[in-house]
């Protein structure tokens, strides 16, 4: 599929590369900022710096000596920062008048973040770091095994021996003075690469990265390792013990850097061996054989080295040893035997789907800002971007083979991790120091669905997006998991998950085969009110993927076979929530919330005696009742007319009659007490979880609009209350955040998130302190209402960009039965709140004395501290059930 993303580079005078791209069908600027620097800079005493450094760049500069989120925010950006081995970027999707403020911030902390670095800000965010690092490898279920293979998959003097996150020690280790000598080298324009896309003017944009970057001095050059591949000469073996329920196999291989010839022939290979339900080691592990929960195949291709794994998961009372003799028999048959021609077009096609709806993005990370700076840094070529995916089309199955057998040797690394064993254990002046006024607003106006009735009496809502040539998708109905019978929590999610594995036309090995090949696989999602039957696909092969979708929705037969392996997967999957300290926190708080055994209240994915005892013929009746009775509605929005999908879509469901909708189940709140805490053990945990929440009003309610605002200002973004107290101020959690699950009936509001154990109790403290200060002594202020209110309507436009998120916008007309027009008004009710009104419905709708504060977490160590706080405790275990 040809692409075209036009584009204009040049460089200025002190060698920072500036990229433009223009796409106005939406009124935002993506800002995107690429230094040349991760973490193979580091020396190997002195890791983590790079990572630090991006934390760091969003805490104030010399001229805006404040944290960056906040007039970012204010304007409705969408903001974040990544460190890879390679590069740390940064991008800013600002509306499109905002350009020139974040053009100020990313120059300022390019240039001058030094003049702001000090001991105090340093030390509090090697604190945040350290709680990343606890919060995404420590106490994440396998997350420490990447940091384990690397170690012995690249010797110590290589840049790769260390992940990106770094070490404590090192970091603890480190002065002011050391990072801000890794600025200095690193940190300036000749190292780095500027892109600006989406509602721009090229010759504005040119005169504000003159203005603002032009003077910035350039560092000396950065000295380049080219390419530097190990050798293995032999097998490595390693154990880990982690706190899980299931082992797992690691199979791990040095690899070709990206851009090597053999790039292309190697992710083909890597896709047809684990990528998709039709991959080999899918159908021969988990499908056929029953040994595995879960399989993986992928390949990092990095800037001088890259790594190959293959991983299973081994199914409970399985053998590691079977597993791995069942994926190197796939590897050696790779080796022996060429793939077949429909196995490299369905990875082609795969890779192919993925590389073009990244491009439905302006900005964020993978979108065309990013992509152009990627091309950029590792090629010097930006326009690789139109070009690079041809190298895949013609990859051979003699490619294939080849690869496999040069790079799948005996040199490797296996790591093995098994459950722990659980103990308990007692030039031009400019003048930067004035924050850039707004440009001129770029109106907006969402689009309005166009809604048609088909022949057979069902809705269909459209909407014409042709920026890109993909098509999303959706079949919407009525119900979900509250129509789940009583007594039988999880049948709608288990059948929903079942119609994939068989219809009246199609087995189960069929529908992945088909699916796989034009990478639109059906997915059923289903939600507590609602069930949405969707797919995505490029748009040459929708007519296919609207086939399997109305097949899986339609003909659905639940094959006895398929009944019993899918059951086998799903109660795996329940016994490894125990591994998940938020999975168990979110189970528990719904269920206190609502009550257990309530349509609101059980959870939506079962449990283990329920799903035990599901037949097929259950499986079948609530197919029938609830998909094949009911009235669904279709969204489509993509590169495609309305006429057209109408008439496809009347093909494709002739036979269906449109019934009345059920009605729908009101939720009513579980009965409430005074603030208690409900403590779940998770012996040895690095962490504990916090969710503190309480019911609130339906989403149709009047208030919604001063609720959301108010939650933005409280706990919604980045620099809301509750996280720049309990991250910024006090380094205890990595982040901490409010959000609402919005229902037709009875909503929830929780706060909460993971911090360290040692301060478990505090942040319970201070937990309950902001839920006091919300309604008493410290009311939302003007500030920071009218920073939340505007944070809202800035962004706003951005919400439309893709055709995934549009049909997510559909998705909410039809479930809550708003008008087809609601969005074009979104804007002007929340401009309407007022202050008043937050404080009016912090009083109404926010109560901290009937709190429900579920802790997950190392009871042995954390229980004593909460007594302290003299509010009730009590023991549950990890459905939510009283221990005592």
């Amino acid at each position: 599929m040809p692409i075209n993303i036009a584009f204009e580079k040049y460089t200025l005078s002190n060698g920072l590369d500036v990229v433009l791209h223009q796409d106005k069908s939406i009124p935002i600027a993506a800002v995107n900022v690429w230094y040349h620097v991760g973490s193979q800079n580091e020396e190997p005493d002195r890791t983590g710096f790079a990572h630090l450094f991006e934390h760091l760049m969003f805490e104030g500069s010399k001229n805006h000596n404040h944290e960056y989120f906040g007039p970012l925010q204010e304007v409705g950006a969408n903001i974040n920062g990544s460190t890879s081995t390679d590069r740390t970027n940064y991008y800013e999707d600002v509306p499109a008048e905002y350009l020139e403020l974040a053009l100020w911030l990313e120059s300022d902390r390019m240039g001058f973040l030094l003049d702001a670095l000090d001991p105090a800000r340093f030390e509090n965010q090697r604190d945040v770091v350290k709680n990343e690092r606890r919060q995404s490898y420590e106490n994440r279920p396998y997350g420490l095994a990447g940091q384990e293979i690397r170690k012995s998959l690249f010797p110590p003097n290589h840049p790769y021996h260390w992940q990106p996150i770094g070490s404590q020690e090192h970091l603890d280790a480190a002065t002011v003075e050391d990072v801000k000598d890794f600025f200095r080298r690193f940190y300036a324009p000749n190292n780095a690469s500027l892109s600006i896309a989406g509602d721009i003017d090229f010759d504005e944009a040119k005169r504000l990265a003159e203005k603002y970057f032009g003077d910035l001095p350039p560092a000396p050059p950065v000295p380049r390792i080219q390419r530097w591949v190990p050798q293995l000469d032999n097998e490595v073996r390693l154990e880990l013990e982690d706190r899980v329920q299931l082992q797992r196999l690691y199979l791990t291989w040095v690899a070709p850097p990206r851009f090597d010839p053999d790039e292309a022939p190697l992710d083909v290979l890597l896709s047809i061996l684990g990528e998709g339900r039709s991959s080999r080691l899918y159908r021969s592990l988990i499908y056929e054989k029953q040994i595995a929960r879960d399989v993986g195949a992928s390949y990092a291709p990095m800037e001088i080295a890259g790594e190959m794994r293959l991983d299973a998961t081994v199914v409970p009372g399985g053998s590691v040893d079977e597993v791995e003799r069942a994926l190197f028999a796939e590897v050696e048959r790779m080796q022996r035997e060429p793939a077949t021609e429909e196995e490299i077009q369905r990875a082609v096609n795969r890779l192919e789907a993925h590389y073009v709806r990244q491009l439905e993005s302006v900005g964020g990370f993978g979108g065309r800002a990013d992509l152009l700076n990627f091309f950029n840094v590792f090629t010097g070529d930006p326009g690789r971007l139109n070009t690079d995916f041809d190298r895949y089309l013609s990859v051979t199955a003699e490619d294939v083979m080849r690869v496999a057998n040069q790079y799948l040797g005996s040199g490797r690394v296996r790591l093995v991790v098994s459950p722990k064993e659980e103990v308990s254990t007692a030039i031009t002046e400019v003048d930067r120091s004035q924050q850039p006024s707004a440009g001129s607003p770029r109106a907006f106006q969402p689009p309005v669905p166009r809604r048609l009735r088909l022949a057979n009496g069902l809705d269909l809502l459209v909407v014409s997006k042709r920026e890109v040539p993909t098509v999303a998708a959706g079949v919407y109905f009525p119900g979900g998991a509250v129509l789940d019978p009583d007594g039988k929590p999880g049948l709608g999610s288990f059948t929903g998950r079942l119609m994939t594995e068989g219809t009246k036309s199609r087995s189960s090995l069929q529908i992945a085969g088909e699916s796989d090949f034009i990478a639109a696989r059906p997915n059923i999602g289903i939600d507590r009110e609602n069930v949405i039957v969707s797919t995505e696909a490029l748009t040459r092969h929708w007519p296919r993927a609207l086939d399997l979708l109305a097949d899986v929705v339609a003909n659905a037969t639940f094959p006895d076979n398929e009944v019993d392996r899918v059951r086998k997967e799903r109660l795996t999957d329940l016994r490894r929530i125990r591994d998940d300290a938020n999975a168990m926190a979110e189970r528990v708080a719904n269920g206190l919330l609502y009550g257990r055994e309530t349509p609101h209240g059980h959870p939506i994915s079962g449990r283990e005696a329920a799903v035990e005892a599901y037949e097929r013929t259950e499986l079948a009746d609530h197919h029938d009742r609830s998909f094949l009775r009911g009235r669904p509605t279709f969204l489509v929005v993509g590169d495609i007319d309305a006429e057209t999908v109408r008439n496809q879509l009347e093909a494709a469901f002739s036979t269906w009659r449109a019934t009345d909708a059920g009605d729908s189940v009101v939720s009513a709140a579980a009965e409430r007490s005074a603030t208690t805490i409900y403590l779940v053990d998770k012996t040895g945990a690095a962490q504990s979880v916090i969710s503190a929440a309480q019911v609130t009003v339906p989403r149709v309610h009047p208030d919604y609009a001063p609720l959301v605002v108010m939650h933005m200002a409280f706990g919604g973004q980045f620099t809301a209350r509750l996280n720049m107290n309990l991250r910024e101020a006090k380094g205890y959690s990595y982040g901490y955040r409010s959000r609402f699950d919005w229902r037709k009936s009875l909503s929830n509001f929780a706060v909460g998130g993971s911090v360290q154990t040692a301060v478990t109790r505090e942040s319970v403290i201070e937990t309950l302190k902001e839920y006091r200060d919300l309604r008493t002594d410290r009311p939302i202020t003007e500030d920071e209402f009218t920073k939340a209110q505007l944070g809202l309507v800035r962004g706003f436009p951005p919400t439309f960009e893709t055709p995934g998120q549009v049909l997510r916008r559909l998705l909410d007309i039809v479930h809550y039965g708003l008008p087809d027009d609601y969005f074009s008004g979104h804007v002007e009710r929340l401009q309407a709140v007022t202050l008043d009104g937050i404080h009016r419905v912090s009083q109404e709708h926010v109560d901290p004395a009937a709190l429900n504060i579920v802790v997950v977490g190392d009871r042995a160590v954390i229980e004593e501290p909460l007594r302290e706080l003299n509010l009730p405790i009590l023991h549950l275990d990890h459905e939510g059930l009283p221990l005592e």
